[in-house]
């Protein structure tokens, strides 16, 4: 993407849990207003790399440069801080807190100094979803599984990140409710927000600054500025063509 800024390379990051590697070696750049989208089939590392990055496990080997600076050593915590964020899969909420609570505990896990008024920020999370204005109260797990995807992301945000990361996010969502969400997410890429969004299947939501990665068994089987198309997917994936 020409001019736009690079916020996150991920350089020669490997995965290993004892002596078994989750994750080959894989190099990508992530700019300002782009979407990675890592697909693969269950396996495929596709959690083991968001975690790496995330800094909820170690790279067994490479670099993790956000914004320039070398993150490789922190922990999770200060990641955070630095500009990067987990939306983890099966929605991450707090159950038995409420709405709010869960909003809450978002903006305090942004840095100081970034941390707007929290009345404006959650103003700007129910302009993204404004079915959380009316669960304010509600605990949280009382939502309906759209619900609780938007209420993760959004406190996921109010972290203030510059690359935000998304395991899964249409995972047990009806179509309508991942509309919904993808809807959301591709106005913060147009505010200029990095995102890396894993998922098994092709998303609805596209992007003009897009890569699209496959991972199959740890290793990159695909790796373009384009999607593939359902025969590749089916190739990369089983080995054979889709079905017609």
């Amino acid at each position: 993407m020409q001019d736009a800024k690079i916020m996150l390379r991920v350089e020669s990051v490997s995965v290993r849990y004892g002596n078994v590697r989750a994750l080959e070696p894989m190099s990508f750049s992530a700019a300002e207003h782009s979407l990675t989208l890592i697909l693969g089939p269950n396996g495929a590392g596709k959690t083991s790399l968001l975690r790496a990055l995330a800094g909820a496990v170690s790279a067994g080997a490479g670099h993790v440069i956000l914004d320039d600076t070398d993150i490789t050593a922190l922990p999770a915590h200060r990641r955070v801080k630095r500009g990067i964020a987990l939306v983890p899969e099966g929605r991450g909420r707090l159950p038995s807190l409420s709405v709010r609570d869960n909003l809450i505990l978002g903006w305090y896990s942004a840095p100081a100094e970034r941390r707007g008024d929290i009345d404006g920020e959650f103003s700007r999370m129910f302009d993204l979803f404004p079915v959380l204005r009316e669960r304010l109260d509600q605990d949280c797990s009382t939502l309906s599984g759209g619900e609780m995807q938007m209420l993760a992301i959004a406190r996921g945000l109010l972290a203030k990140p510059r690359v935000l990361l998304l395991d899964e996010p249409s995972l047990g969502l009806a179509p309508l409710a991942t509309a919904k969400v993808y809807a959301a997410l591709g106005a913060l890429s147009a505010g200029g927000l990095a995102m890396i969004i894993v998922e098994q299947k092709a998303v609805p939501q596209s992007n003009p600054h897009e890569t699209t990665i496959v991972l199959h068994n740890g290793r990159v089987r695909f790796q373009e500025d384009r999607r593939p198309t359902a025969d590749e997917l089916a190739m990369l994936y089983l080995g054979r063509k889709a079905a017609a």
